[in-house]
């Protein structure tokens, strides 16, 4: 190990020179302060013994540079002094420095003490070697985790898309990284639009993986699986499913066979784009909030339950036919269940209360409000869970 030995006394130096070389020390003099901080910053050293009383920089102004410094490298200073009244200890410590040695020093003492500084150093090392470790894993997790940030919002439905006589807009803020919420709309076929909004139980990376293939189940293609779109023979080739129906196999398909209970709540429905009717299925998720023009906003549905937990579970439809004017909003639980720092829960009604509020601004606006709303409520950016909202809009 190397040594810095910093003294303004020649003869002193010498004699610590000659000592530590002897037990094996690589050993660097200084004959000040200054010059040991110059050295301190161009040397990889650990380890400094220097005397209280100098000219230029003191001991005590040395402790306190390096201990300001705040090195990724931890520096065991041990400190020289003929003072040896408590007050002056006091001060040496406050200064920064890990030891001290009465002069007239013993030999075998110094040699004790610079062990036990040895062994901190060692520690020290090993730490920083460990939390470069940690660093480096967390940086590795955090590239991950944006990728799957990217991926993730890559599955919502693009800006560009447009449905022909509908509007659609919606709020998608995850409490962590990637969201257990996941929600899309899309074109069934000529004259049928789809949508759903989901909920997976639980948080994070578990959840947001479920979601994730949840939403590759619910992509309106023609493949083996399906839960939307069946294979026919006959022409068109395909048959849509009822969303009654579609949840029915979707929670066939998601009956787990141990305890972990990874079940979801959903609301998935089906527009006949030229009647404006519509058909949903509501599976334990919180009700839709539908707002028809120039009426009051009522909850639709009763809760349904979830898909996942119980199997051959039967689920009803609700039909509803929407004119010009007329919004519907899908919403997780995040929303009414949201916290302020006073515990009190945001509930349906305060946000009902403000749908009707914001009645007559354009859709776009409403949202981006109830987002703002939220954001107040809660009293920071951090949320406790997922925060997803999808509204829709007969123009």
């Amino acid at each position: 190990m190397r040594i810095l030995i910093v003294d303004d006394d020649a003869d002193m130096r010498r004699l610590l020179l000659r000592t530590l070389q002897r037990w094996g020390y690589d050993v660097v003099p200084a004959a000040d302060g200054e010059e040991a901080w110059e050295r301190l910053q161009n040397e990889p050293i650990s380890f400094v013994i220097t005397d209280w009383i100098m000219p230029k920089l003191d001991g005590l102004g040395l402790c306190r540079r390096i201990r300001e410094a705040r090195s990724a490298r931890y520096v065991y200073v041990i400190l020289l002094t003929a003072k040896n009244s408590k007050d002056e200890l006091i001060k040496g410590m406050e200064a920064g420095a890990d030891d001290f040695l009465i002069k007239p020093f013993n030999a075998g003492e110094l040699k004790v003490r610079i062990r036990a500084g040895e062994r901190i150093v060692k520690l020290e090392s090993n730490l920083e070697e460990q939390n470069k470790k940690l660093q480096e894993a967390y940086s590795r997790i955090r590239e991950d985790l944006d990728a799957a940030v990217k991926m993730q919002r890559g599955l919502l439905p693009s800006s560009a898309l447009t449905i022909p006589g509908f509007r659609f807009e919606w709020i998608f803020a995850p409490c962590h990284f990637v969201a257990g919420d996941i929600f899309n709309f899309f074109q069934l076929n000529e004259h049928q639009v789809g949508f759903y909004i989901l909920d997976v139980a639980g948080h994070g990376i578990p959840a947001a993986m479920l979601s994730v293939t949840l939403s590759k189940i619910l992509s309106p293609t023609i493949c083996q699986g399906s839960a939307l779109m069946r294979f026919i023979p006959d022409p068109p080739h395909y048959d849509i499913a009822t969303p009654a129906e579609a949840v029915q196999a979707l929670n066939q398909l998601f009956q787990s066979e141990d305890d972990a209970m990874h079940y979801f709540t959903m609301v998935y429905g089906i527009i006949e784009t030229r009647s404006a009717r519509m058909l949903f299925t509501q599976a334990g998720h919180p009700s839709p909030i539908y707002q028809p023009r120039g009426a009051k906003a009522e909850l639709l549905g009763t809760g349904g339950f979830p898909v996942g937990m119980l199997p051959d579970v039967k689920y009803g439809e609700l039909d509803l036919t929407l004119h010009p004017g007329d919004r519907l909003f899908l919403y997780s639980d995040g929303i009414p269940e949201c916290t302020s720092k006073h515990g009190e829960h945001f509930s349906v009604d305060r946000l009902m209360a403000l749908l009707e509020e914001w009645r007559d601004r354009p859709l776009r606006d409403v949202t981006a409000g109830v987002e703002q709303a939220l954001g107040r409520w809660r009293g920071d950016d951090e949320f406790e869970d997922d925060i997803t909202l999808l509204a829709l809009e007969r123009v």
